[in-house]
């Protein structure tokens, strides 16, 4: 088993920061809240329960928490819960999983792609209570029948390592180009780490490109076939070519091959320098299947739309306490899939083997506040040790080659908000 664990390692940063005063204060509503003792709900707890993968009844789920970890003798109601959570600014989920994410590309070797760091940026749309605050703030879908509330998520994820490194949510009719702009801004002010994008259909314009170029990130997008004019009239399989937009040149490079299905794919680039061929075009712009991999992980594992309340500091402390859980999971899925390759080194077997996200996500729940709770390194080592042996126990094979259809369309809410699980 590997050494090192960034698992347990974001464990600890995550403990510094939820016993830090300055965070509690930076990270509350109002300057007045949490100065003195609270004698139900304070600011850490009040933040460990929505990272308990809270996903049943909400009075049910309070029981267990405060009777499992013995935080409070008195008994919390689902309205003390909803004053106290409206205490904590969804800033508080943000800069959990920041401080993850910036440790973990600082003091850790991540995995590159031909010293790329590899990353697609797509948005989702987010089926959200369908309640008239949520309406007037987030927006809603429509079709001829009917009108659901919709949220609009977007993030920038880390397709070798499985980290999203930002995320953002959005009203509904908020442009995915726009949010993929201030990501990518916020991304420069972390500090980019030689950054190589991909993008689908959605995203070519000339503005955007032109975004991109000056800011120096290479790119690889997916281009619609009545996309941009000098895109479409670059009918070579591999042709350079210039953009133009308000004034600024951009040099770019076209692809054209043809998918199994004998239908054409057009790729636009700014890697024109670097000796990729139309191949090896193909194989990287295929990898951006790991950002669809990881919004169906976040919706129908994480259950990201299984929200908890039906205001709008609700739903964004659940949107970005989930995103912090999502890179946990990464984490921890990282350690795991190392220790099998280890394992499995000098095994030969018809099939390569990975981590059953599904069995590590249920792993997760109340083991990891405990360990946040926990002061006692060792006792976090030994769960942490407990919690890899059972995740390795539970791995499942590689099958490659498989595909799945994508269902669209516009449904109410999966999980409402009066029809919470009881089990």
């Amino acid at each position: 088993m590997k050494t090192k664990s960034t698992f347990l390692g974001a464990i600890e940063i995550t403990r510094k920061m939820l016993n830090d005063v300055m965070f509690m204060i930076e990270s509350r509503t109002k300057e007045t809240y949490f100065t003195r003792k609270e004698k139900k709900l304070n600011f850490k707890n009040t933040i460990l329960f929505n990272l308990n993968f809270v996903k049943k009844s909400l009075q049910i789920e309070l029981d267990d928490f405060f009777d499992k970890f013995n935080l409070s003798d008195i008994s919390i109601s689902k309205q003390g819960y909803s004053a106290a959570r409206k205490k904590v600014s969804p800033l508080a989920f943000v800069k959990l999983s920041k401080a993850i994410v910036n440790w973990y590309y600082e003091e850790n070797s991540f995995k590159t792609y031909r010293g790329f760091r590899l990353c697609a940026i797509d948005g989702s749309v987010l089926q959200i209570p369908d309640t008239e605050e949520l309406r007037n703030y987030f927006g809603y879908g429509r079709n001829q029948r009917s009108s659901y509330a919709r949220a609009r998520a977007s993030c920038i994820y880390d397709l070798e390592n499985g980290i999203i490194i930002t995320s953002k949510i959005d009203p509904y009719k908020v442009a995915e180009r726009d949010s993929a702009k201030n990501m990518i801004k916020e991304l420069v002010q972390t500090g980019l780490k030689n950054d190589l994008i991909l993008f689908d259909r959605g995203y070519p314009s000339r503005d955007f490109i032109a975004f991109l170029d000056a800011i120096g990130i290479k790119y690889l997008m997916r281009c619609q076939k009545n996309t941009i004019k000098e895109i479409v009239e670059a009918k070579k399989a591999d042709q350079i070519i210039q953009i133009t937009h308000e004034g600024q040149v951009v040099n770019a490079r076209v692809v054209r091959f043809l998918l199994d299905s004998d239908t054409e794919e057009i790729l636009v680039t700014n890697l024109i320098e670097e000796g990729f061929n139309i191949s090896e075009f193909k194989t990287l712009y295929f990898k951006r299947w790991g950002i669809e991999t990881e919004y169906n992980n976040v919706k129908n594992k994480i259950e990201i739309e299984n929200f908890t309340g039906g205001s709008k500091i609700a739903i964004e402390q659940d949107f970005y306490a989930s995103i912090y859980l999502s890179n946990m999971v990464g984490l921890l899925r990282i350690d795991a899939n190392e220790s099998i390759v280890e394992e499995n080194r000098e095994k030969r077997r018809k099939h390569d083997y990975q981590v059953n996200t599904n069995v590590l996500i249920g792993k997760l729940k109340d083991r990891m506040v405990r360990m946040l709770l926990e002061d006692c390194l060792m006792k976090r080592e030994r769960m942490y040790t407990k919690i890899m042996r059972e995740i390795i126990r539970n791995k499942t094979p590689i099958r490659s080659g498989r595909t799945f259809p994508r269902k669209k369309g516009l449904y109410s809410t999966k999980y409402p908000l009066n029809q919470k699980r009881c089990l």
